[in-house]
C-alpha cells in the first residue's frame, strides 16, 4: 500500500469533465484508489464519490493505492492531479488533423489520388495522443513526380507541430500494387516523424532517395483490410486485394526480427507486437495492440501473464513498463519459436 499526501488547493473543486478524465485513469489500474479527506473517504473511481470532495482548500488530502499495479497507479495519478487534472488531446483531434493532411493531398495530387486509408491505433479504437502515431497510406494511380513528392513531404513536416508526440507516417504507393499484393510492397515516398532531421538537412535529396520496397507495408495492408478508415476515395475492398497468409506471416516475422534489439529499449512495443503476431499465426486474427495484449491473456501459457499485463498496463497509461527481464526474455523465445514453426 502506497499513502501520498497532496495539497489540492489549486485544483479543487474538480469540474465533471476533469472527474470523467481522473475517474478513466482510475479505472485503468486493478489497485484500489482512495482519497480521504475531512474525515471522509473518497472512491476514486467513483463520479459520485469525487463530485462529493467538492473545493479542499488547503486542507491536505491524501491518497492511498492498494493492489499489485500500484506504484504505477500512485504516479499516474499524482502526475495527473499536478498538472491540473487537463484532459489531453484525444482521437478526435487526430481525426481533425487527418482532414486537415487530406485537404492538402487532394490538392497536391488531384486528379492522381486514388484514395487516403488509415490504419493503426487511430484507425482501430485505441489511440492515445501521448503515445501513438498517425499512420495512413496513399494510393495513386502512376508514378509521383519529384516535386509531388516534395510537396506531399514538406505538407506533412508543416503540421507535425500539431501532430501527436509520436508523430505521423505516410508512404504513397501505386493502384497497381493493390491488386495481387506483392511481397516486399514497392512504395512512391515515404515519411514519418523519424525522418525529420533528414528532411530538414536536405529536402530534395530526401525525396529523391526515399524509394523502394518494405515489408512493413504487407503488414500495413493487412491492417487496412481488417480495420482500416477510408478518409477518401472507394471501398477498401474496391482498391486492396487481400494479403496472402505467407507474405504476412513473413512481414510480420521480419518486423520482429528487426526489432529484436527493442525488446528492453521499447518492452511495450516489442511485446504487444508479439502477442498479435502470434495471434495471427494461430487464429488469423488481425488485432491492434492492446486486443493482441487481451488475447494473449487468454491464450499464451501462464507463465507469461506477468509481462502481458505489465505491457498492456503500460500502453493503456502511458506509464512506464515494470517488468522482470528474465520474464520478458522467456516470453520473446517462446513466441519467436512458435512464429518460426
Amino acid at each position: 500500500m502506497i499513502t501520498r499526501t497532496l495539497d489540492l488547493s489549486g485544483v479543487t473543486p474538480l469540474n465533471r469533465t476533469q472527474i470523467e478524465h481522473l475517474v478513466h485513469l482510475s479505472g485503468d489500474f486493478v489497485s484500489k484508489i482512495i482519497f480521504e479527506h475531512k474525515n471522509r473517504t473518497i472512491n476514486g473511481k467513483s463520479m459520485l464519490g469525487l463530485l462529493s470532495m467538492g473545493e479542499t482548500g488547503k486542507d491536505p488530502v491524501t491518497l492511498i493505492v492498494d493492489g499489485e499495479d500500484e506504484e504505477e497507479a500512485c504516479t499516474a495519478i499524482t502526475e495527473m492531479l499536478k498538472a491540473g487534472v487537463v484532459p489531453p488531446k484525444s482521437a478526435v483531434d487526430a481525426q481533425q488533423l487527418m482532414q486537415r493532411i487530406k485537404d492538402r493531398y487532394v490538392t497536391i495530387l488531384g486528379d492522381n489520388l486514388v484514395g487516403i486509408y488509415l490504419h493503426g491505433s487511430l484507425a482501430s479504437g485505441c489511440f492515445r495522443w501521448d503515445g501513438s502515431d498517425i499512420d495512413f497510406l496513399v494510393v495513386a494511380k502512376k508514378p509521383l513526380s519529384l516535386d509531388k513528392k516534395i510537396a506531399l513531404v514538406e505538407a506533412l513536416h508543416a503540421l507535425e507541430s500539431e501532430a501527436p508526440p509520436k508523430g505521423l507516417e505516410m508512404s504513397v504507393i501505386l493502384e497497381k500494387n493493390c491488386r495481387d499484393i506483392p511481397c516486399p510492397v514497392p512504395f512512391e515516398i515515404h515519411y514519418s516523424s523519424g525522418h525529420r532531421e533528414e528532411y530538414e538537412r536536405d529536402g530534395r535529396g530526401f525525396c529523391a532517395r526515399m524509394h523502394g520496397e518494405d515489408p512493413d507495408l504487407t503488414a500495413h495492408i493487412l491492417c487496412v483490410n481488417a480495420f482500416g478508415e477510408v478518409i477518401c476515395g472507394p471501398g477498401i475492398t474496391r482498391v486492396f486485394d487481400q494479403v496472402k497468409k505467407e507474405d504476412a506471416l513473413r512481414a510480420i516475422l521480419f518486423d520482429v526480427e528487426d526489432a529484436q534489439d527493442q525488446l528492453h529499449e521499447n518492452p511495450v512495443y516489442y511485446v504487444l507486437n508479439l502477442c498479435r503476431a502470434v495471434a495471427y499465426k494461430r487464429e488469423d486474427l488481425v488485432l491492434s495492440k492492446r486486443e493482441g495484449g487481451e488475447w494473449a491473456l487468454r491464450h499464451m501459457p501462464s507463465v507469461h501473464q506477468q509481462v502481458i499485463q505489465a505491457a498492456l498496463n503500460a500502453y493503456n497509461t502511458g506509464l512506464g513498463m515494470f517488468y522482470n527481464k528474465g520474464e520478458a526474455e522467456a516470453f520473446r523465445f517462446d513466441a519467436m519459436k512458435e512464429l518460426k514453426e
